[in-house]
């Protein structure tokens, strides 16, 4: 114990002194070192270096020495200034001994935060030609290699072949590597991770941000410009790829890659796919037989690219997510992908076959082939029963939930997917079968819609879709639907396509509110703002509608059938019937949303029977408070023409409304309406507060935000009154009041002024009501007014109503749609999709 004890501390002793003198060494010819080390690397360099800073450190990688460079910046081979690395820091390590020899093999080799730019133009001359002739030879005094400790951290690699429109960039946080040279064939092993950052080949791109953890086996051979690629284990998050190969470029660009899925899972498969597509998959499992198998084989150059290949597929295998209850079992399928040419896809061939499974119990087959990415041709079937919630329960799609039913389909497809973008050729791709919707449920949107049993068949033919019996509740509303859907392949597939809808629609109820907050989007919450109603311009509807109930805000209808046809942003009814509001309603018009912000209606009905209260009471009093539902009784008839522009939410510009009106007005009452009471002190009649009339007519003009009442006679249970005057949207009133004064009634003298015999004996009394509905008063009108007033009102509305009349008649030449030109669509632009 004693020796052992001694020989340690001479030992120690030993290592001090030697650490000593290293450090002294170190210290004393530090110059020396740097210069000896610079003047012999000069001798191999064929570019520029710049170096911020040189040292020689001990402790770095002791018992080497090492010489660290800072700051370094070493230019490339080509004409002009460009880098062809920089780097944070390079450091060497050297045998001390062999050093103070004056020989410099460097074993070790470490650099941080670099960056390096291999190029090569387009005459197939390179910028990394930076070793002298011979700069590789041994011997006294020179520089040479025996590297098996190399460290590269945060580095990132960018290689540029102009010559091929080649790009490759890959970055590293860790990787190290060994490397062993004899005869200019160097070994080199290599392990850590590397990001493939970009790949891209005559500007098609691959495996682009994809984290691979590498341990390969490299040969670089130089005189042959050869690297050949010993089986390597390539990992991508779960999944393991052997690969194996040659990449030679001498005379020709020539690949040769082998790649073999290793503990292969469904990741394996998903893994290869873009980043943003992996990761919606990335949470799935399966258990089973996966395989998957890749060859890149040929000549890299502007003019060819080489061959791919690629089987991969399963059998019996179970495929699920771990979060959620649906599971495919028993599942196969055989998948080969094929490009005669990488770079041209137009020859790529992608096959899916004989696949097959269960989910949740429930058996499907399918098929899928898709040929010539570049103008796909696709042939597809799928056959089998599918439980609905099974489906959302495999793979959930956002705002579907709560689902239930089954589909039953048997549907196949057959056709370039070009020939879907015209019209004209839509109808040689071959959709074909049946889907049958057996009480399908669901829970649509934030707000909640119950969409409840879905039931029909759905039968696909060509570009058209029938519909037979397909029934169901949206919400509140029931609906059944009979016809068909023309270029509904199309229209689905790409956007600003025309899709053709011609059906009868029955329905026992339905809830506009609702279906207008579904159909045209419903505010933020917190918003005050409404849904914004449109029309798209892709939707051609030829609707027949047999309604029992529906309901509008305060409006509801009852039996209500007419058509409705849009196209073109507009909609044009030219017979609806419906009833509502206690009679019936007549109803054509056109609706124009090609402005969005301002949707152009044109219109004309008919009411009969019609309760007056209820007009007002369903229109909210038309935002007045003047006369009120609560103030009339009475039943409407009357032909109406209007035209209005209204907002997105469906409310009126009042300033574009302009009317006309021919009303009847049958058994009709004015009950407690002030202005009649203060016209007791005029009449001093009680029987104001109630006052009943027989048929009342009169042609009543709106325009420029001023209702134009003509005069009319009221006969009533009290009086007879002749009424004329205006009243304006902002309440602003001018009414003028006639009424026969009764036999030996005295009148003061102010009143004289405003008396008149009508010419058969009786005696009128002029009255005026003037002023807005909050504040008026009741006043005689003068001799001028009641002769001028009354004949002038009765002119302006007779020139307005003509003008309107005219501007009517031109406006519905205009909007109207030829119903037998109705299906007869423009083509779309051929635009790329």
């Amino acid at each position: 114990m004693k020796t052992f004890r001694k020989v340690l501390f001479y030992a120690a002793l030993t290592a001090g002194v030697l650490l000593i003198a290293l450090l002294v060494s170190v210290f004393l010819y530090k110059d020396r070192i740097l210069n000896q080390f610079v003047l012999e690397a000069n001798k191999h360099l064929n570019t520029p270096v710049k170096i911020g800073k040189m040292d020689v450190s001990v402790f770095e990688k002791f018992p080497q020495l090492s010489i660290v460079l800072s700051d370094v910046y070493v230019e490339d081979s080509h004409e002009g200034k460009y880098p062809l690395l920089t780097a944070k820091t390079i450091s060497f390590q050297l045998n001390p001994v062999e050093v103070w020899k004056g020989v410099y093999i460097i074993k070790g080799l470490q650099i941080t935060d670099s960056e390096t730019n291999l190029k090569i133009d387009a005459k197939g001359k390179s910028n990394y030609v930076v070793l002298k002739e011979g700069g590789e030879s041994k011997g006294s005094g020179a520089i040479s290699l025996e590297l098996k400790n190399i460290t590269l951290a945060k580095t990132r690699v960018r290689y540029f072949d102009m010559s091929i429109d080649e790009e490759l960039i890959f970055t590293s946080q860790d990787l190290h590597a060994s490397i062993q040279s004899a005869s200019n064939i160097f070994d080199i092993h290599a392990q850590g991770d590397l990001i493939t950052e970009k790949i891209d080949v005559n500007g098609n791109s691959y495996l682009a941000g994809k984290q691979f953890a590498i341990n390969s086996d490299l040969v670089y051979d130089d005189p042959l410009r050869k690297l050949t690629i010993k089986p390597s284990l390539l990992k991508l998050k779960n999944s393991g790829f052997q690969v194996s190969g040659t990449y030679a470029w001498k005379e020709k660009n020539m690949i040769d890659l082998y790649v073999d899925g290793d503990n292969t899972d469904i990741q394996t498969l998903l893994s290869l796919l873009p980043e943003s597509t992996a990761n919606m998959f990335e949470k799935y499992q399966s258990q089973g037989d996966v395989y998957f198998k890749a060859n890149l084989q040929g000549e890299i150059s502007k003019k060819k690219s080489p061959t791919l290949s690629i089987d991969f597929g399963f059998t019996d295998a179970t495929l699920f997510h771990p979060d959620y209850k649906s599971r495919i079992e028993g599942a196969s399928m055989k998948g080969s992908f094929a490009s005669p040419e990488v770079t041209d896809q137009s020859g790529a061939a992608l096959i899916l076959k004989d696949i097959s499974g269960s989910l949740n119990n429930e058996p499907f087959t399918a098929n899928f082939i898709l040929q010539n990415f570049k103008n796909p041709e696709v042939i597809l079937d799928f056959k089998g029963r599918i439980d609905a919630a099974s489906v959302l329960g495999f793979y959930p799609i956002e705002n579907i939930t709560d689902v239930s039913g089954t589909l039953l389909a048997d549907v196949s497809f057959n056709g370039k997917i070009e020939l879907l973008k015209r019209k004209a050729t839509a109808q040689r791709v071959s959709t074909l079968g049946t889907i049958d919707l057996q009480y399908i449920s669901f829970i649509y949107g934030k707000n909640k819609i119950p969409v409840q049993n879905l039931n029909g068949n759905l039968q696909f033919s060509n570009n058209d879709l029938a519909l037979s019996n397909v029934s169901g509740n949206l919400g509140n509303s029931d609906f059944l639907l009979n016809g068909f859907f023309k270029n509904v392949i199309t229209f689905l597939l790409f956007e600003n396509q025309p899709i053709g809808i011609e059906t009868d629609l029955k329905s026992s109820y339905l809830d506009l509110n609702q279906l207008f907050a579904i159909g045209f989007s419903e505010p933020a919450e917190g918003s005050t703002q409404h849904y914004a109603f449109n029309i798209s311009r892709n939707i051609n509807l030829n609707f027949n509608c047999d309604i029992k109930a529906m309901g509008y805000k305060r409006f509801h209808a009852s039996n209500l059938q007419g058509d409705l046809l849009v196209k073109n942003e507009m909609a044009v009814s030219r017979n609806i019937n419906l009833k509502s509001m206690g009679g019936t309603m007549n109803f054509s018009g056109i609706v124009d949303a090609k402005n969005p912000k301002a949707i152009d209606v044109v219109s004309s009905f008919k009411l009969n029977g019609i309760h007056v209260d209820s007009i007002f009471y369903v229109f909210e009093n038309f935002d007045q408070n003047f006369i009120e539902d609560k103030h009339l009784r009475g039943q409407a008839n009357a032909d109406v023409n209007l035209e209005m522009v209204l907002k997105p939410n469906l409310s009126l510009f009042p300033e574009t409304l302009i009317a006309d009106i021919s009303a009847v007005i049958k058994n009709g009452e004015l009950n407690n309406f002030e202005p009649m009471q203060k016209l007791k002190k005029y009449l001093n009649d009680d029987g104001l507060s109630k006052l009943r009339f027989s048929d009342l007519k009169n042609d009543i003009h709106i325009e420029n935000k001023t209702i134009y009442i003509p005069q009319m006679e009221v006969r009533t249970n009290v009086t007879s009154l002749k009424v004329s005057g205006t009243h304006t949207f902002d309440q602003h009133i001018d009414y003028h009041v006639a009424t026969p004064l009764r036999k030996n009634k005295p009148v003061d003298l102010e009143a004289q002024a405003a008396i008149e015999d009508d010419g058969s004996g009786t005696n009128y009394l002029y009255l005026k009501i003037t002023g807005t509905t909050d504040d008026y008063k009741v006043s005689y009108d003068t001799e001028a007014a009641k002769k001028k007033i009354v004949k002038e009102l009765k002119n302006e509305v007779q020139e307005l109503k003509d003008a309107f009349k005219n501007k009517g008649t031109q406006k519905k030449k205009e909007l109207e749609l030829e119903k037998d030109e109705y299906f007869e669509w423009d083509e779309p632009a051929n635009e790329e999709h």
